[in-house]
C-alpha cells in the first residue's frame, strides 16, 4: 500500500474529518471490487488559520442499488430520494452538503466533465434548497478534490482534506510541489523532509498555560519551526516559579509569564508569528483564538482548561495534547509515585469527559473569580510539588507526538493511546483511550463538528 504523499497546509477551502468517518467512509469507498460507491457528508463550518474550514459532523452511506444507481447521464449517482432527505437533514440542521464518491488512482484524483456537468445541473437548485454550502467531493485512497458551491453564488476548489489522527493526513488533488528551507533548518530537514519542514512553517500551534510545562513547549515548538503561536496565560511569575519556567532570570518575578514566553520565543525563532492573551482560557477572545489552531497544547491543570480546550478541541475537530505531572508526597514528606502523562485528544475518539479526566465539581468552582474559588474550598491548595526535570519528560514526549504526526512520520497512523512514564521504575505504559459513543462533546449526538454555532 502506497504511503500518504507529504503534504503542508494549504491556504483555501478546507474540509477536516475525524478519523472514525473517514475510516468508514473508505471501508464504504475502497472496497477493492473496482466499483464506484456514493455516500454524503454533512458539515459544520469554522474560521480557520488559513482561510474557512468545513468540519465533517456526519456520515450518511448510500446502499448500492438504492440510494446509489445508474445514473441517466453517467455512471452511477444519488438517487432523488437519497439526496431529498439528505438536503432537508442540511438545511434544518445548518451543515454544509457534500455528495460523495470514489475514482480509482492513486495520489492525483480530479472530477470527470460528466460530473462537472451534473454538478451544473443539480447543485444551484440544491443550494437554493438547503440555503447551505453544497458541493461534490471525489476520492482516491490517497488524493481528495472538492467542488464548492456557496450560498453568495460563488464557487470554489476545495484546497484540502485534512484528518487528525495519529498523522495529519492531508489529501489534495495533486501532491505538493517542492519547496526549499531556510538554511538554519537544513538538518530538521533531513528527517522531517523539505515538505516536512515547510509543513510545521504553515502550523498555527497554541499552549494553554506558560509555567514549568508551557514554557518548555514553547521552546521547542519555537526551535523545531512552528510558523504561529497562539500563547494563552493570565498568572505571573514567583519567585518559586523560577527554577521551572525556561529561561527565566531573577528580575522576571511579578512579570507575566506569558512576557517571558513571548521573549524565548522570539529568541529561539526571530521570524515567528505571535498571539498572546494574557486571559484565563474561558476568556471568550482566548476561546475565539483556539478555534482557529491547527493544534493545541494543554499545560494547564486547572479543570476549566480541560474543560474548555476538550470542548473546542471536538467542536472544531482540532488535535489536542493534555501534558500533566503528578508526585504524591505523604503526610511525612516521603515521596511516592511519580507520573507524567502525555495524553492526545484526538476529536470524535474519546475525550476528556469520557476518561474521567475533569471533576464536575472541580470545574463549577474553577468558573468562579479567584477569590470565590479559594472561599469555596474547604482546604486551601497546598502548592504541588515541581521539577524542571519531570515536566521536560512529559512535555518532549508531547513534543515529539505532534512532531511526527505533522511530517507524517509515525509508523501507525491511528495510534492514539495516551503515554504515562513512571520514571521511578523506569516504566513507560500506553493506556487505551475510552470513548462514549454518547459523549455530549465527542460523538455526533453532541457537538462533534458543529464549528460556530449556527
Amino acid at each position: 500500500m502506497a504511503r500518504h504523499p507529504m503534504n503542508p497546509p494549504a491556504k483555501g477551502w478546507s474540509l477536516t474529518m475525524p478519523l472514525r468517518l473517514w475510516t468508514e467512509l473508505s471501508d464504504h469507498l475502497f472496497r477493492g471490487d473496482h466499483d464506484e460507491h456514493g455516500a454524503v457528508i454533512l458539515a459544520g463550518y469554522a474560521h480557520g488559520p488559513r482561510g474557512p474550514r468545513l468540519l465533517a459532523r456526519e456520515l450518511i452511506l448510500a446502499q448500492d442499488g438504492v440510494d446509489y444507481v445508474p445514473g441517466q447521464h453517467g455512471y452511477r449517482a444519488l438517487a432523488p430520494t437519497f439526496v431529498r432527505d439528505a438536503a432537508i437533514r442540511a438545511r434544518d440542521e445548518h451543515l454544509a452538503y457534500f455528495a460523495v464518491h470514489n475514482h480509482f488512482g492513486d495520489v492525483v484524483v480530479g472530477f470527470s466533465q460528466t460530473d462537472m456537468a451534473s454538478h451544473e445541473r443539480g447543485y444551484p437548485a440544491l443550494r437554493q434548497i438547503t440555503n447551505q454550502i453544497v458541493g461534490g467531493l471525489v476520492f482516491t485512497p490517497y488524493a481528495a478534490a472538492g467542488d464548492l458551491w456557496l450560498p453568495g453564488g460563488e464557487r470554489v476548489d476545495l484546497a484540502e482534506v485534512l484528518i487528525p489522527g495519529g498523522n495529519l493526513v492531508r489529501l489534495r488533488s495533486r501532491p505538493a510541489l517542492p519547496v526549499a528551507v531556510q538554511p538554519e533548518h537544513d538538518r530538521q530537514a533531513r528527517v522531517f523532509g523539505d515538505l516536512g519542514q515547510e509543513a510545521l512553517n504553515q502550523m498555527r500551534v497554541a499552549v494553554v498555560g506558560l509555567g514549568g510545562v508551557g514554557s518548555i513547549a514553547v521552546e521547542f515548538l519555537a526551535r523545531l519551526g512552528v510558523g504561529d503561536l497562539v500563547l494563552i496565560d493570565d498568572d505571573t511569575a514567583q519567585e518559586t516559579n523560577l527554577p521551572r519556567l525556561l529561561a527565566a532570570e531573577r528580575d522576571d518575578v511579578g512579570k507575566p509569564k506569558i512576557s517571558l514566553a513571548v521573549r524565548n520565543a522570539r529568541r529561539a525563532n526571530p521570524d515567528i508569528r505571535l498571539t498572546a492573551l494574557r486571559e484565563r482560557v474561558e476568556s471568550i477572545s482566548a476561546r475565539n483564538a483556539l478555534s482557529a489552531c491547527d493544534w493545541i497544547f494543554l499545560a494547564a491543570d486547572t479543570h476549566a482548561a480541560r474543560h474548555w480546550v476538550n470542548a473546542i478541541a471536538n467542536r472544531y475537530l482540532i488535535p489536542a495534547t493534555q501534558i500533566g505531572v503528578k508526585i504524591q508526597v505523604s503526610a511525612t514528606g516521603e515521596v511516592e509515585q511519580i507520573h507524567t502523562a502525555t495524553r492526545l485528544i484526538i476529536p470524535g475518539n474519546g475525550c476528556m469527559w469520557c476518561n474521567g479526566l475533569i471533576d464536575p465539581t472541580e470545574l463549577a468552582i474553577d468558573m468562579h473569580p479567584e477569590r470565590e474559588r479559594n472561599a469555596a474550598r474547604y482546604v486551601t491548595d497546598v502548592p504541588a510539588p515541581s521539577v524542571s526535570a519531570l515536566n521536560g519528560l512529559a512535555t518532549l514526549e508531547a513534543v515529539n507526538h505532534f512532531m511526527f504526526a505533522v511530517t507524517g512520520l509515525h509508523r501507525d497512523p491511528t495510534d492514539a493511546a495516551s503515554i504515562v512514564h513512571l520514571p521511578r521504575i523506569r516504566e513507560r505504559t500506553l493506556q487505551t483511550v475510552r470513548r462514549d459513543p454518547t459523549c455530549a462533546w465527542c460523538s455526533a449526538t453532541g457537538t462533534l463538528g458543529r464549528g460556530h454555532p449556527g
